[in-house]
């Protein structure tokens, strides 16, 4: 049995499994945020683990790093292993064993003792009250408590409640495995559950009802159906369900026959209660199948949408409004919020913290745009629903604007939905276009089936072990790094490097400078600035404005403020590298500061920086570069060179 020496070894044997393109130490060491030494390091020691499968990770020199083996079957074996060890749940850790003590607090009958909680999880008594703390606090924003009597523990609260924290804070869902099928925690979570006979229900409903999943949201559904069935076979039943939800009547026949197989199989039976919270929760995931009063008609739907892009027109004049696929997504997606807006519950969006921190210009465009929608239609969007609409607008500029770099037929396999897969699609036609033909995008569920026909090569942003074709595996949150490995695979790059010479000029490189607060960083660059004469004198309002929104940070050290408006003379970026790191807002504490002061017809042109600037909160050498430059012309060097390696 596979046994790997620490996490990091897991992820980098992963890729190295998933992906037919060799890979460099710098492209690991990027993607990991260590250097090459310890990659090297790590590599060293995963041949040590995973020689008994007599596999070995070698290295072509200007390549990068492959696995080498003498038959398939060694391959399959160790794939195999891998699978099984990549889902094991353990005990090792201080989380592991605080999750485990709730899962058992969930799921027992009858109230959990402390010497078996003890027992069970091979902990002292002082190291059991701390657990029992921590557990409290886990479990408090879901209207439960956890009560000790009698030298013993029960958690207590709604039903409903309970299934809601058991789904947040037991179910992994890391989103590569989540889509990828059932993982080792669900399998022994769900032990009295044929899960694969669920799947094969859940898919035939789903064809009946004729509406397009994502793998996510088919995921979904099925967890939610199994957690049901399993919380009634234990003995969990859920009295009272408030939440109605109003279903086409094709769908309601579709239901009636999904629930009577179920009871028959599984030898239970649904109460109304349960029967509203499961179709409750199947119409968070398929917003289609609602049918309620305030739905808005098509035309009103499209009108707004095109105010929407007018109003994107307007304040970055990008114009998007003549792009039909953005048109017609966004159409279909506000259909589907307006289905939910009655809804007590909002959809969540697995990618938000990814896609805010990855395609920060889209989503400035998409919220500081979206109340003209919103009062249109009387809608309040969540920071969820804006991100979904984000990765609408992206690929729509990707499309529009970004600069076009030959022709193999590609696949593209992704679990997270049209939206995702667009934006996915549109950033890879933009970077290689010249080279690839997208001949479709394609769930895994429709992988498993063959559906993508014959193609070179896929591109994939879940691990696909045992494709018949090579695949390389992207990830979004670092496009940037795997598009390097597409670059090795295909052909070359393009470059902007007098757009980068001209906003980066030495005048506005600041190094090793000292503040203490994000207001007094702001003053410092607008000061300067205004002495150059690059911005207008309503340039500081309108940067402030735009920060009292919402914060500017990125990740990795960096924050790119902006004006809410135009308010720049000349296009350039200030940068102020700080001497030590402030508290930019309550979660980040940044070093790296990037003003962006952009002229109204200049603004189209910038889509790269964002990119690049996006690109660089992964790359750990930029900090130790940028340390040592002594002076403005170091450092405008410094980004210059870094924003040609990122292209």
């Amino acid at each position: 049995m596979l046994k790997l020496s620490y996490p990091r070894l897991r992820k980098i044997l992963s890729l190295l499994l998933t992906t037919t393109v060799k890979i460099s130490a710098l492209s690991l060491a990027n993607r990991f945020n260590v250097s090459k030494r310890t990659i090297r390091t790590d590599i060293k020691r995963l041949n040590a683990d995973i020689a008994p499968f007599k596999v070995n990770i070698k290295n072509q020199r200007e390549k990068g790093y492959y696995l080498a083996y003498k038959k398939q079957k060694q391959l399959d074996i160790l794939k195999a292993s891998f699978n099984t060890n990549s889902h094991q749940s353990t005990l090792e850790t201080t989380d592991g064993r605080i999750k485990h003590l709730l899962y058992r607090l969930l799921t027992n009958e009858e109230p959990f003792t402390l010497d078996e909680v003890m027992l069970d999880l091979f902990i002292s008594w002082n190291t059991l009250m701390n657990y029992i703390n921590q557990v409290r606090v886990i479990i408090r924003p879901y209207g439960l408590h956890l009560i000790r009597q009698n030298n013993a523990l029960c958690i207590t609260g709604l039903e409903q409640n309970k299934r809601r924290c058991f789904l947040k804070r037991i179910d992994e869902r890391n989103y590569t495995d989540y889509v990828l099928g059932f993982t080792a925690n669900e399998q022994r979570i769900f032990n009295k559950i044929n899960l694969k006979y669920l799947s094969i229900l859940i898919n035939k409903f789903l064809k009946n009802i004729q509406v397009d999943v994502s793998d996510y949201n088919r995921k979904n559904i099925i967890i939610h159906i199994a957690l049901t069935i399993y919380r009634i076979i234990g003995r969990h039943y859920l009295q009272k369900f408030d939440e109605v939800v109003m279903i086409q009547p094709q769908v309601e026949t579709e239901f009636r026959l999904l629930f009577n197989q179920l009871e028959n199989y599984y030898k239970i039976k649904f109460s109304q209660a349960e029967r509203k919270y499961l179709i409750y929760h199947v119409a968070l995931n398929i917003p289609l199948i609602v049918s309620n009063n305030r739905s808005q008609n098509d035309r009103a739907i499209r009108q707004n949408v095109i105010l929407f892009l007018d109003r994107i027109c307007d304040n970055y004049t990008f114009n998007l409004r003549d792009d039909q696929i953005l048109v017609e997504n966004l159409v279909n997606h506000i259909k589907s919020v307006v289905k939910l807006s009655h809804l007590s519950h909002k959809r969540k969006n697995p990618l938000l913290d990814v896609i805010v921190s990855t395609f920060p210009l889209a989503y400035e465009m998409t919220v500081t745009s979206i109340d003209i929608l919103e009062q249109g239609l009387s809608l309040n969007l969540s920071r969820d629903e804006l991100s979904f609409i984000t990765l609408h607008i992206g690929a729509s500029m990707e499309r529009l604007y970004s600069t076009q770099w030959r022709k193999r037929s590609v696949a593209l396999i992704c679990g997270s939905g049209t939206a995702t897969a667009g934006l996915l699609k549109a950033r890879l036609q933009a970077r290689f276009n010249n080279y690839l033909t997208i001949v479709g995008t394609y769930s895994y569920a429709e992988y498993l089936k063959n559906l993508y026909g014959n193609v070179d090569f896929l591109i994939s942003t879940v691990p696909l072990l045992n494709s018949p074709v090579p695949v390389i595996q992207v990830d979004l949150t670092n496009f940037v790094t795997d598009s390097h490995q597409l670059y090795d695979y295909i052909t070359s790059t393009f470059s902007e490097q007098q757009l980068f010479c001209e906003l980066f000029s030495p005048e506005v490189m600041f190094t090793k400078y000292a503040f203490d607060d994000k207001k007094s960083v702001l003053n410092f660059l607008c000061d300067q600035l205004e002495k150059k004469q690059i911005v207008t004198n309503d340039f500081r309002d309108e940067v402030f404005k735009r920060e009292a929104m919402y914060s500017t940070a990125i990740g990795g050290g960096i924050a790119i403020p902006h004006p809410i408006k135009f308010a720049a003379k000349v296009s350039k970026v200030a940068f102020l590298n700080l001497t030590h790191a402030i508290w930019w807002d309550k979660k980040n504490q940044i070093k790296y500061v990037f003003l962006l002061a952009i002229k109204e017809e200049d603004y189209i042109k910038i889509q790269p920086v964002f990119n690049f600037l996006v690109a660089l909160q992964n790359d750990s050498r930029f900090g130790h570069v940028v340390q040592k430059c002594q002076n403005s012309k170091e450092v405008s060097k410094v980004l210059i060179s870094f924003s040609q390696h990122d292209r």
